[in-house]
């Protein structure tokens, strides 16, 4: 009995050491990180984790519901596309035709109800945000010094960063994007508790302008630069510009570092499949949604257009502003994507929009795409096919 007592107490002894270390040491992110992870059986950020980190509504204040595409209910996956989208632990897959829901199905308990966290597709809200914020003139054009509205970056090896580089991903700043290393800046800024300085705090590396280098640590600062042009927070932007206009039907929430800290505007962004398809069906119409041009045109066309950069040695062909691009069948395609193969695509000359919601994605190809997109789409299409048919 004594010698039991001795273990506990020396595990007890132990685990407190190490708590205690990992916040001398500046990494009490590892705290909570294991707390949301190892100690509930999971192995990484997971699309239900809203419930463990504070967060603040976004209310669906004039909920517009989507239009029924003549064939929603009649036309259906096949099997050998269902079994594919469950082989990667899909829990929400939908097609939008011409305007109009055509196809939604739902997995692993999910419905059209459900909310997901969004992980990187938010960048591409932060994106629209910025577009929506040069049509309201707080904001005059993407070269604007970051140093006009963050002090800090007025300063020294920052003074040179524009927007510009923060919405192209190649501000030369150093932070580690990785999913899976528990000391990166990806995890602090996760799981940590002061996700502004953070960001604020990356140490520049390269020149800016240059190499396209996808780090989060550009979108928060283009969150902290719109929360300063317009003296209002994240969610407040968010209700405002976007999920009204959009007439977003379900409420949504923004996660954050701590009850009376920031928005994690690099991630977490957690709402239903229909309502992330709303910035599908915005870009399909180039910035407008029912004839009003939300984002400017020459914003929009910008935004979706490759970034001049470097990308390993060659021409950036895959990263306008906040937005992936790629080509099938010779044509553009755009899309947003988050950690878990959190996709929205738009598909310009067919008209349709998709969006998939899931738990696992394939890695990326030679192109810098994950692989799995490109089935998606395929099945999107031909669900669109099908209907054209019957």
């Amino acid at each position: 009995m004594r010698t039991l007592i001795k273990v506990l107490l020396w595990t007890v002894g132990i685990l407190l050491g190490l708590i205690a270390l990992a916040y001398i040491t500046g990494n009490d992110h590892l705290v909570r990180g294991v707390r949301y992870t190892y100690l509930i059986g999971r192995g990484a950020p997971e699309i239900d984790d809203r419930d463990f980190f504070p967060s603040d509504p976004i209310a669906a204040a004039t909920p517009q519901p989507w239009p029924e595409h003549e064939q929603y209910g009649k036309v259906a996956l096949s099997q050998q596309e269902e079994d594919r989208l469950k082989e990667l632990y899909s829990v929400g897959f939908l097609v939008i035709q011409d305007d109009s829901l055509l196809l939604e199905q739902y997995w692993n308990g999910w419905d059209q109800d459900s909310v997901s966290n969004s992980f990187s597709v938010a960048k591409s809200y932060i994106g629209v945000l910025t577009g929506i914020a040069m049509r309201d003139g707080v904001i005059d054009n993407v070269f604007q010094k970051v140093g006009e509205f963050i002090p800090e970056y007025a300063v020294d090896c920052y003074a040179d960063i524009t927007l510009y580089h923060l919405l192209t991903m190649s501000t030369g700043l150093d932070w580690s994007e990785s999913g899976a290393d528990p000391f990166s800046d990806n995890a602090k800024g996760y799981y940590g508790s002061d996700v502004r300085r953070l960001s604020i705090e990356q140490p520049c590396r390269d020149k800016p302008g240059e190499q396209f280098d996808y780090i989060s640590g550009s979108t928060q600062l283009m969150v902290e630069v719109l929360e300063a042009a317009y003296g209002k927070d994240l969610v407040a932007l968010v209700q405002e510009k976007l999920w009204g206009p959009l007439g977003c039907e379900d409420q949504a929430w923004w996660g954050k570092d701590r009850e009376d800290g920031d928005y994690k505007g690099f991630c977490c962004l957690y709402a239903t499949g229909r309502d992330f398809a709303r910035i599908g069906q915005l870009y399909l119409d180039s910035g407008m949604w029912k004839g009003q041009q939300l984002v400017p045109r020459e914003y929009w066309e910008a935004s979706i257009t490759p970034a001049d950069l470097d990308d390993k040695g060659k021409p950036n062909q895959r990263y306008g502003y906040y937005w992936w691009l790629a080509e099938v069948d010779g044509k553009p395609i755009h899309y947003c994507r988050g950690f878990h193969g959190q996709y929205v695509v738009v598909i310009p000359h067919e008209r349709t929009v998709l969006v998939r919601m899931g738990m696992k994605r394939e890695e990326v190809n030679e192109e810098g795409h994950p692989n799995d997109v490109f089935e998606w789409i395929a099945t999107a299409r031909a669900v669109v096919k099908r209907a054209g048919q019957a």
